[in-house]
């Protein structure tokens, strides 16, 4: 499993402005040579005291001999592991803390979490010792955020879009002498601006931001004067509570004013809706692309607005598995074909006068969100955004908080940390969250939510969220019991932190504890709850985690179908399939394997480990394990009788499991199981069940008897819909991937 670090050099030092953001590259392509001899010199340079003894030369010699450079870094984090995993990291609040669960798997599992989080962080202590700065720990970094953040409260940042219909009028008023936003401004104490007339609706939008108390006092004010406004919206149902009085204050005015509810339409276009950041952020959703990413047609014309929609058409394209060998048959894959794409857009001077924050953002949150393998690109990409004047704000740096704490290494997080203090942006609610997130001691986790209370913190929703969300797997830790009541832990925790602290991560998190305990009847109880009270919506790896706890295959399909039943659009994915087919496999189960086998290659959701697994079945004749033996006698049955020999005559020099997907989609012609795969599933188990009843009685199984003892996969047409062109919606705007 990757640690999110494949490097143990630092990266060049950068004489940029933005020194914070230098990361260890994940994949830093440089030349073989260089690579050697700059390894090499990191371990030889004598200037550096280090803990670690150093290795020597005859050591570095014996790693690289014969090895690439990513098997050589490989060997090299093994070795420097392996030479600490006697010793606790430096920082162990960022450790994982091993759970000791009823279950001895359960409880190795969770030991082996520790050991990844502590080897992760291993790393980072062996790169700080060759670094001659000091090395930050929680207790200095918490200390600075606390000391920069402002005891009235969090600034919160608004967008407020006042629709078409009063959108002229608002203008002309927030525009008079007496009614002017800066009179809002200085008297509210809040920052209000105009950002822009939208062209292609008419809806004016400002941008708000200040304390809890002057955003308030804003929003009433421009209720207020701008009369004609019918409807309030408030797009996040998180802030309602927080801004609720701003209604109740224009109702006392303007009785007829109403508060939309969450997708409720409104009746007329003079409506005010009040935005949060990330509401913005998430008007762009991922697609489907089947082509290059370097075939996606460029705008004739640069302008802010296509800018966007192409940087937007980049980095949510997403390439289905079975297309990705063909677009991109060599390096570099679509990934990084995205990237290089990204550098030259940005870096590139056609375009320098279209680039927008949204842009930027959108463009930095990718290539962080991909791990320290681009951290160089995303470094390069706002210091060349720096460069051209653009001004940053405290969501850029948020962004890189972000993926530092994901990444568990605090050294970067406190220095980007202090170069947004230093640009002027006191830590806010994301900043508290990654630091939050970031922490693995629950007693530490503890102590910070405390202090936050302190500081009325915890007011703001997202902050109040965040502890809820991190509190809650702690304190049900120390609340499970053969009489835990679910419905009790709920609502201790509403009164604690509010209604929208259970997310669906929240939920996951929670189901992982209560399926570590073997208590599945409150997982089922758990996700019956969230999907009746809309507390939360479970999702794909909703039903993954309660599959991994779930070690028989008889229970998997009784959560598959109970899942099935409560979310009926939930779709299981590559993980869902091979959780159950190494059930099936671990079982021997043919007729089982041949139903997860069939299902996953029509849906395209096989993985690698699957497919190899049944390479190996098809062509190993000799040596077979008593397991692989018997499925090898059913392999006619697992495969498909007709479709395995009419493979083995055309591929007979090198089957693969590959070759029979093809067979299986150019049979379907586009066509999709009759049976619902928990249906068909449970079918295909009975069956398995009557096969080793037999085998266990001895008794001889003809050819006959061998086809009744397997289950039919009959296929229907699927259901007639409109041809969906490869697009991406920015609300109701399309944006063409080209002809």
């Amino acid at each position: 499993m990757s640690l999110g670090i494949k490097s143990l050099w630092r990266a060049q030092r950068c004489t940029s402005r933005v020194r914070g953001l230098s990361l260890i590259p994940r994949e830093y392509h440089i030349p073989l040579s260089l690579q050697r001899s700059s390894l090499r010199q990191w371990f030889s340079t004598p200037a550096i005291q280090t803990e670690t003894p150093p290795v020597e030369n005859g050591v570095t010699n014996e790693l690289l001999m014969g090895k690439t450079p990513s098997s050589f870094v490989r060997a090299l984090r093994k070795r420097v592991i392996k030479m600490r995993s006697g010793f606790n990291p430096k920082e162990s609040a960022l450790v994982k803390q091993p759970l000791r669960h009823p279950n001895k798997h359960e409880s190795w599992r969770s030991l082996r979490q520790r050991r990844r989080s502590a080897a992760r962080q291993h790393l980072y202590d062996s790169m700080h010792e060759a670094d001659p700065k000091p090395a930050h720990d929680w207790r200095s970094t918490f200390g600075f955020m606390m000391r920069h953040t402002p005891n009235i409260g969090e600034i919160l940042n608004f967008r407020v879009i006042i629709g078409k219909g009063v959108a002229t009028e608002a203008r002309e008023a927030l525009s008079e002498p007496d009614t002017h936003i800066s009179q809002i401004s200085r008297k509210n104490e809040s920052t209000i601006r105009i950002e822009e007339v939208s062209p292609e609706n008419g809806e004016l939008i400002l941008s708000l931001s200040g304390s809890e108390d002057s955003v308030r006092k804003s929003l009433l004010d421009i209720v207020g004067i701008v009369g004609k406004i019918t409807a309030v919206r408030i797009s996040d149902p998180t802030w309602e509570a927080l801004l609720l009085d701003v209604w109740i204050g224009a109702r006392a005015k303007r009785p007829g004013i109403r508060l939309l509810g969450n997708g409720e339409v409104a009746v007329d276009d003079k409506t005010m809706t009040v935005q949060t950041p990330l509401s913005n952020a998430t008007k762009y959703k991922d697609y489907l692309l089947t082509r290059r990413a370097d075939e996606i047609i460029r705008p004739s014309v640069w302008t802010k607005n296509s800018f966007e929609k192409y940087v937007a058409a980049l980095v949510h394209g997403r390439v289905p598995t079975h297309l990705a060998r063909s677009l991109y048959p060599t390096f570099p894959d679509h990934q990084q074909t995205v990237v290089s794409l990204l550098l030259d857009l940005f870096t590139s001077d056609l375009a320098k006068s279209a680039i927008s924050a949204s842009a930027l953002k959108m463009a930095l949150d990718f290539l962080e969100s991909r791990g320290g393998g681009f951290r160089q690109t995303s470094r390069s990409i706002l210091n060349q955004a720096e460069l051209s004047n653009m001004p940053l704000d405290a969501e850029i740096f948020n962004i890189f908080l972000v993926s530092s704490s994901k990444a568990g290494d605090l050294d970067n997080f406190n220095s980007i940390l202090r170069m947004m203090v230093r640009k002027g942006y006191p830590p806010q609610s994301r900043a508290w969250v990654a630091f939050i997130e970031m922490v693995q001691n629950p007693v530490v986790k503890r102590y910070i939510a405390a202090k936050l209370r302190r500081k009325r913190l915890d007011r703001n929703p997202s902050i109040l969220r965040a502890i809820g969300r991190h509190m809650a797997v702690i304190d049900l830790e120390h609340r499970l019991s053969p009489t835990f009541d679910l419905q009790g832990f709920i609502d201790d925790q509403n009164k604690k932190y509010g209604i929208g602290w259970l997310d669906t991560i929240t939920l996951n998190r929670i189901l992982n504890l209560l399926g570590a305990h073997s208590t599945l009847d409150a997982c089922n109880d758990l996700v019956d709850l969230a999907q009746t009270n809309r507390l939360a919506a479970p999702s794909v790896v909703t039903l993954n985690t309660m599959l991994t706890h779930s070690k028989a295959l008889a229970p998997q399909i009784a959560v598959l179908q109970s899942m099935s039943t409560l979310c009926p659009k939930l779709v299981p994915d590559a993980v869902t399939y091979h959780l159950l087919f190494r059930s099936a496999w671990t079982r021997r189960c043919p007729n089982s394997l041949r139903v997860i086998w069939r299902y996953a290659a029509l849906a395209r959701q096989t993985n690698s480990k699957m497919r190899y697994a049944l390479t190996k079945l098809l062509n190993q004749e000799h040596n077979l394990s008593e397991r692989r033996a018997l499925l090898k006698t059913w392999e006619d049955v697992i495969f498909g009788q007709a479709e395995l020999a009419e493979i083995r005559a055309s591929h007979s020099a090198e089957l693969k499991a590959k070759h029979l997907i093809s067979k299986y989609l150019e049979q379907a012609k586009g066509m999709k199981p009759r049976v619902s795969f928990a249906t068909k599933l449970e079918e295909a188990l009975s069956m398995d069940r009557k096969i080793h009843q037999l085998k266990k009685e001895g008794t001889f199984m003809s050819s006959s008897m061998r086809e009744s003892l397997t289950v039919e996969l009959p296929l229907e047409p699927k259901p007639q819909s409109e041809p969906r062109p490869l697009r991406i919606c920015e609300e109701a705007r399309p944006y063409s991937m080209g002809g």
